[in-house]
């Protein structure tokens, strides 16, 4: 914030113009001013309390207004050091403790030359709190305008100088889409394979490797590097702008329309320096995609392909457990509820693998595995199988079809539905695939629209452009105005939730950490991948924020940092060891790597115990009288009880 005296200068320098200024009616004298000036002073030097309202401070800056008049038109000096002494400080002062926490940042040089400059004398009548927010709406946002190029393509001007050539592979899942654009990187001399899922990224890895290619793989938790490899596989987050590649895959690419990490594949269309990129997508992506490369006025072509195998859906419900056969993966949507339905299976004799969002990659590929080697004979998962896990499945039978999506519990939409049940069928195994649901609502739901077409994608995330990252204001305030303009068709900006979310965090404590006020600095902080939502891991963020520049090297993780209990205990302390990693790479420090894939490993091997232990400890039931729920029942309480409520109305 700027120095309180320049700001009393600024409104001393507005009510001298204002009073010199020639009005058209003269403004009536409602009895001697140096009275009045007495009067007012002595009232303001009575407010103590931040929390004076608005239109009580709005009514201040107009009676200084009209005083203001009549001091400088008579220039008597001691009259006038009164009132920028006394009166006007005390104005400033209440004006000051007014604004929230962040808006004394926005009160700088900029702020002022814009008040000067477009909104001459508000001052004279408005508050400041006021003017700031006029200045956030409008101010910043004619700034970032002028800084952010209308034309998202324009900000890479090294690639538009290049002409590059794309080969889209358009396809729905099971149709070897990927196969063929791997099967051409494999004759490149530098090339990349940019994924969604570190599973993927690996799976690719691993491939490469089998092939005899040398290979590195790089995600955000971790990076294994092959001296004299000439392709890189990685997710796409981790995708190097500055490296020039004769070959780029770009995989699942139908994701550049995701509110949180499509700006990554709009990101990689535009900017990726190759001469040959290679796209892979569901078919509702072509339209969307094929359009930004004609922005980029770049050439390319389109291969089409057809599922290997046949997608029916069966025409009987599903009746679980009596239906449950060898080669099916049952699909719900949160994990409690994937770990009921295989604590369920296993008290029928049927051991399970499980697959879930917050289970650590290397744990689905262990769980994969026991599916492969017929270790397990069927998958329960959540909708984590449905993005490029290759897994021989007959059948995908949906216990649930709603999800809880962030915002509501909503059925789910064709896309999902596709995605999901396209993962049925193997070709060479299972040369029809099947789909299901449990419950005839259900399967007539699915019915209705596993088979038809997606909705064509309209809109493509836009990610934060980091020039804004020069401005001098707050980094909350260039990041809220940012959102509200408007970029051109087919453009979207991306969510900013969860950055604004770590924002309040980090602000609360920002006198404790060294860097916050270097935007650069906090932005790598802010956009740190972590789970929001598990307060141990949010905790150990901010706590790394605090003491980073305190070592060479962060604070490595403990499992007693971890406040949860059983299987997620070992989940969360995995989360933290990933951060850790993580951190340590944005910030520059040295991390510990030797003992990190030592922990990883130990706890990997603790949770793959845990999930091999009875699994009927995870079978919900009712928190009164114990009875087992019925499968998919939204409530904690069963029927029975929920009737004998002690709360019940009479």
């Amino acid at each position: 914030m700027i120095q309180t005296d320049k700001l009393v200068q600024f409104y001393c320098a507005q009510y001298k113009t204002f009073a010199k200024k020639k009005h058209k009616k003269a403004i009536p004298e409602t009895g001697p001013y140096p009275k009045r000036m007495q009067r007012l002073s002595k009232e303001l030097l009575a407010i103590h309390s931040p929390k004076i309202k608005q239109p009580q401070l709005e009514n201040y800056h107009r009676q200084l207004r009209n005083l203001a008049y009549f001091v400088y038109r008579d220039a008597n000096p001691i009259y006038i050091m009164q009132f920028e002494t006394y009166l006007v400080a005390e104005l400033v002062r209440l004006d000051i403790s007014s604004l929230r926490d962040e808006e004394p940042e926005l009160i700088t040089e900029r702020f002022l030359n814009f008040l000067y400059q477009e909104m001459p004398l508000a001052i004279c009548r408005r508050t400041l709190k006021d003017l700031c927010h006029q200045y956030g709406q409008f101010g910043m946002r004619h700034q970032i305008v002028g800084m952010v190029p209308l034309k998202p393509e324009t900000e890479f001007p090294q690639t538009r100088g290049m002409q590059r050539h794309f080969i889209l592979h358009v396809g729905p899942t099971n149709c070897g889409k990927t196969y063929h654009a791997l099967e051409r990187l494999k004759e490149a001399s530098c090339g990349v394979y940019l994924g969604p899922l570190r599973l993927l990224a690996l799976e690719i890895y691993e491939k490469m490797k089998d092939a005899g290619i040398a290979c590195t793989m790089l995600t955000g938790e971790e990076c294994i590097p092959e001296e004299n490899s000439r392709i890189t596989s990685s997710t796409i987050e981790m995708l190097d702008m500055e490296q020039h590649y004769d070959i780029a895959v770009i995989d699942e690419a139908q994701m550049i329309a995701d509110r949180d990490r499509g700006h990554s594949w709009t990101r990689a269309i535009l900017g990726v320096k190759a001469d040959e990129i290679h796209i892979c997508m569901s078919p509702a992506a072509e339209e969307v995609v094929t359009h930004l490369i004609a922005l980029c006025e770049d050439t390319f072509e389109v291969r089409h392909y057809e599922r290997k195998t046949a997608l029916v859906c069966e025409q009987e419900a599903f009746v679980f457990p009596d239906d449950v056969t060898e080669g099916d993966a049952l699909i719900t949507f949160t994990k409690r509820a994937v770990l009921d339905i295989a604590g369920r299976l296993e008290r029928e004799g049927i051991r399970a693998s499980v697959i879930y969002g917050s289970l650590p990659p290397e744990i689905r590929r262990r769980q994969i595995r026991l599916f492969l080697s017929h270790e397990t004979k069927v998958v329960v998962s959540t909708d984590a199988i449905g993005m490029g896990l290759n897994l021989p499945v007959r059948r995908i039978v949906f216990i649930q079809t709603e999800k809880y999506d962030g915002i509501s519990t909503r059925p789910l939409n064709i896309p999902e539905i596709r995605q999901i049940a396209g993962r049925a069928g193997r070709f060479g195994m299972y040369d029809t695939g099947y789909v299901n649901a449990m419950g005839e609502d259900a399967r007539n739901y699915i019915a209705k629209r596993f088979d038809q077409p997606e909705p064509v994608i309209k809109k493509v995330s836009l990610g934060f452009p980091h020039i804004l990252l020069d401005m001098d204001e707050p980094l909350n305030a260039i990041l809220k105005i940012w959102k509200s303009v408007e970029p051109s068709a087919p453009f979207e900006k991306i969510s900013i939730d969860e950055i604004l979310f770590l924002y309040d965090k980090a602000y609360k404590a920002r006198k404790e950490i060294d860097g916050f006020e270097d935007k650069h600095t906090l932005y790598r902080m802010l956009t740190c991948s972590i789970d929001i939502k598990n307060r141990d891991i949010v905790d150990l963020w901010l706590y790394y924020c605090k003491t980073y520049t305190a070592d060479v090297s962060l604070h490595f993780p403990s499992l007693i940092m971890c406040n949860d209990k059983g299987l997620m205990r070992y989940e969360t302390f995995y989360k933290m060891l990933d951060l850790y990693h993580q951190f340590s790479t944005r910030m520059g420090k040295i991390s510990d790597s030797e003992r990190l894939n030592r922990e990883r490993e130990k706890t990997e091997d603790t949770i793959m115990k845990l999930l091999a232990k009875d699994k009927k400890d995870y079978i919900r039931t009712c928190k009164y009288c114990g009875v087992t729920l019925p499968v998919g029942y939204p409530f904690r309480v069963c029927e029975k009880c929920y009737g004998h409520r002690p709360y019940k109305k009479i």
